[in-house]
């Protein structure tokens, strides 16, 4: 990275690093807050007996507000945001706006606080992308320069997110294949660790997910069952991934974009009114599940009619079942929402299911966070990542060797049975015309 002679030291580059990193970790802090509090007013008072059909409504309303806000404020997509990134990147192209580092944030809480069936990390890694991007820019860096902090920027926003600094430098490194030599690695290194501490610190060092019963350990017993949930991670992920791809195609050969808005709202809405449990992030869900608590798979939904035997079984098959194609109606409707909080719900969800379908093999805690690994591996192809982020975000080092199995088993199986599909340039070219150019 070459630095101009008029620019301040390399020191206050470090320095301004760092207090880039506490703004991204900040931002990822209200990012949740916006989500919680909103996700809180829509669903206050509300009352399963009284009919799902309320979710229909706050989703497709959601989706309708954040439509309109894309095209008439904002005036860039947010879509996809990753596929953004990376495409700027492999462009070498690190110049996003700077009303990139608020406007995700927003759009996202109205998304997900709604009803989206999404994640809230591709908003805030466009976010801390910008936030790098225009730093750099005021510094007047070239163009390597900026390419290096928007990449450092989205990679502290994985990290704070997720609380797994690890997790957000290999998401930058396996995602965004973001290619450095060793000082931008250790920039980004710090940045997001910089950036997790200050979430983290934040919300009062507590996990957004608790396995209860405290720290889990590998036993050996576990070894050959987390052989076969990854391979049955990799089968889903296929069928995950296909009818994640048809709901995209479908939805973009919709034209007109309020039209468009309205079907993505409503296949939101139905299926959370199925299944209420696909409301929003699903960490809530999660954490019930790890409790033993296999009924919250079932709470409100269309699954109580078989009774209390079946009706976990079924709405955990449900959920499944759906997720791909409520997360990818979110994704490619219109809202502003990411990819990644999807797979590991579904992956953790597979996991009960595993757990509840073969009891004794694993404790449910272990088979949901090992099943959240296999999911992200077998649907993102981010092995290292996958790894690190749910170990990190769990707080479960002592179950790596069981993790690392499924996601070895599940990117095996996912890639025998997917055919990669091809990039979706459209996005990029429309950011590009809303990007300031030098």
């Amino acid at each position: 990275m070459k630095l101009p002679s008029v620019t301040p030291t390399r020191i206050a580059l470090v320095t301004t690093a760092a207090l880039a990193s506490v703004v991204i970790g900040g931002a990822a802090w209200l990012l949740k807050w916006l989500i919680r509090f909103i996700s809180q007013t829509v669903t206050s008072g509300f009352n399963y007996a009284g009919g799902n059909w309320y979710f229909i409504l706050t989703a497709l309303t959601g989706i309708l507000i954040v439509g309109f806000l894309v095209r008439r404020v904002v005036r860039a997509p947010m879509e996809h945001a990753t596929e953004l990134l990376k495409q700027h990147l492999k462009e070498k192209n690190g110049n996003l706006p700077l009303k990139m580092s608020i406007y995700p944030i927003i759009m996202s809480a109205l998304t997900l606080g709604a009803g989206g069936s999404a994640g809230a990390e591709a908003p805030i890694a466009l976010a801390g992308g910008a936030i790098g991007s225009n730093i750099a820019r005021f510094f007047r860096l070239d163009r390597e320069g900026l390419r290096i902090f928007m990449a450092c920027g989205a990679g502290a926003g994985i990290a704070a997110i997720f609380k797994s600094p690890v997790g957000g430098m290999f998401f930058a490194i396996e995602v965004l294949r973001m290619q450095a030599k060793v000082g931008p690695l250790l920039m980004l290194g710090a940045m997001c660790v910089i950036a997790d501490l200050t979430e983290l610190a934040l919300t009062g060092f507590t996990p957004d997910i608790t396995p209860p019963g405290g720290m889990l350990i590998f036993e050996w017993p576990m070894l050959i069952p987390s052989i076969f949930l990854g391979i049955a991670g990799g089968a889903y992920s296929a069928y995950y991934l296909r009818t994640a791809r048809a709901s995209r195609r479908w939805l973009e050969k919709i034209k007109r974009p309020v039209v468009r808005n309205i079907a993505s709202g409503l296949g939101i809405g139905i299926s959370v009114a199925m299944f209420p449990a696909l409301f929003s992030e699903g960490y809530r869900v999660l954490a019930q599940l790890a409790a033993d608590n296999v009924s919250a798979a079932s709470t409100g939904s269309i699954a109580t009619a078989l009774g209390n035997n079946w009706a976990p079984i079924a709405g955990l098959t449900g959920i499944l079942l759906l997720k791909g194609f409520a997360s990818s109606s979110t994704n490619s409707g219109g809202g502003v929402a990411g990819e990644f909080t999807p797979t590991l719900f579904a992956g953790g969800v597979l996991g009960a299911l595993f757990h509840v379908a073969f009891p004794g093999t694993m404790p449910m805690p272990a088979a949901i966070i090992c099943g959240m690994a296999a999911g992200m591996s077998g649907i993102i192809r981010a092995p290292l990542m996958s790894i690190f982020i749910v170990t990190e975000m769990t707080q479960t080092p002592g179950l790596m060797l069981p993790v690392c199995t499924c996601v070895v088993m599940s990117l095996f199986v996912s890639k025998l049975l997917t055919r990669p599909e091809g990039p979706h340039p459209h996005n990029l070219s429309l950011i590009n015309r809303a990007t300031p150019r030098k």
